[in-house]
């Protein structure tokens, strides 16, 4: 017999938590997120989204009184008011590879979307475009990173079974830093590049300074740069203050390129963090008392990095200066050692992103996650 349950109590929660990891026992591919955080994310009193900005409700689902699936229900305020929807997000989706049990979860959060007013239902996604999002539908060999999500290959066919239909792909590439500069010309066209728009790229003395400085117009440019991206919402002070002590521990000077104008306005910036997939698969998830310690490994000397955002303002675009961050990033991730980027999930239809790709890595396609949608 299947049972769902709502998540209420905060013992109920950390089972919906703990869920995923003994799900994922013993997989390879399967990287934790931090704990603590998950619980964070879905607690009234320590959220940054639950609020005016979001609500959630979660489910647990039962199979002869014990867990198979569960789900994350999410109404995301801010989205529905921007694209004049009444949609939610399925989040947090996991279960056993049984039919019966998947449409089990899947009819609870319809169900509750329903009750809340909702009129179609979309997802996997998180409160917002920087949580993890997409359910992976290729790419089941490859190790995930830590800032995206892995699932099993059942997941895809039997939530179409359920009637789910694709909305949108994201795409994931690796890319191979070259030891050397491969084509000094290139280099040499991105400086030129620079002198003409009189832009140039902030040379900060400590990591400190940089995120100090920087950082609220870094997130101000984030949201005009993904403004017209699928389902992105503004990214509220809380959510600002959140991400950053959240990311703190991965930032990098020698990983960030801040690029600005004469009067020192930040007109584009690409963020690369260490990565620590290898790190959190070896602490599960719990980063103390002494969970940090492999973490701490990853970041000393990495030989890959996860590229996690580039942004660039509405009037520099197809000016070059997506290719000067890249190349200034790669710059330094060759003298820093790196010997492989992994690219963040990026919209199969992001031919910009893919050209500059093709023209200066060798780069191939690593994983393809979808966000389906059904109306109720």
């Amino acid at each position: 017999m299947i049972t769902v349950v709502p998540v209420t109590t905060k013992a109920q929660l950390k089972k919906f938590v703990d869920f995923q990891p003994k799900l994922y026992k013993g997989n390879k591919f399967y990287v934790p997120p931090i704990r603590a955080d998950e619980i964070a994310v879905f607690t009234p009193k320590k959220s940054v989204h639950l609020g005016e900005e979001a609500k959630a409700q979660c489910f647990l689902v039962y199979q002869d009184k014990k867990i198979v699936g569960r789900v994350a229900g999410i109404i995301q305020h801010n989205y529905n008011k921007k694209f004049n929807q009444k949609r939610a997000r399925i989040s947090r989706l996991d279960f056993i590879d049984n039919y019966e049990v998947a449409k089990a979860t899947l009819d609870a959060v319809e169900k509750w979307a329903k009750d809340e007013g909702m009129d179609s239902i979309h997802g996997p996604l998180g409160f917002n475009d920087l949580e993890r999002e997409g359910l992976l539908v290729d790419g089941f060999d490859k190790i995930s990173t830590f800032e995206t999500q892995y699932s099993y290959p059942y997941y895809y066919p039997l939530m179409e079974k359920c009637g789910y239909k694709k909305d949108v792909d994201w795409i994931e590439y690796q890319l191979k830093i070259p030891k050397t500069e491969t084509d000094a010309r290139a280099y040499k066209l991105a400086d030129m590049v620079a002198k003409r728009l009189n832009i140039h790229e902030v040379q900060p003395k400590s990591t400190k300074a940089l995120v100090d400085k920087y950082y609220q117009q870094i997130f101000d440019l984030l949201d005009e740069a993904y403004n017209d991206l699928y389902a992105t919402v503004p990214l509220t002070q809380k959510v600002r203050d959140g991400l950053l002590g959240q990311f703190k521990l991965l930032i990098d000077k020698d990983f960030i390129s801040v690029v600005v104008d004469k009067d020192d306005n930040v007109v584009g910036v690409g963020i690369a963090f260490p990565a620590i997939a290898t790190g959190m698969q070896k602490n599960k998830g719990k980063l103390f008392p002494f969970g940090f310690i492999p973490v701490l490994k990853n970041l000393h000397n990495p030989e890959v990095v996860d590229l996690a955002l580039i942004g660039v303002k509405k009037e520099y675009r197809d000016k070059g200066v997506t290719a000067i961050i890249f190349r200034n990033m790669t710059r330094r991730l060759m003298d820093r050692g790196v010997k492989m980027a992994e690219t963040n999930c990026q919209l199969e239809g992001n031919f910009h992103i893919q050209s500059i790709l093709s023209k200066d890595y060798e780069y191939t396609l690593a994983r393809r996650r979808r966000c389906y949608v059904k109306n109720l």
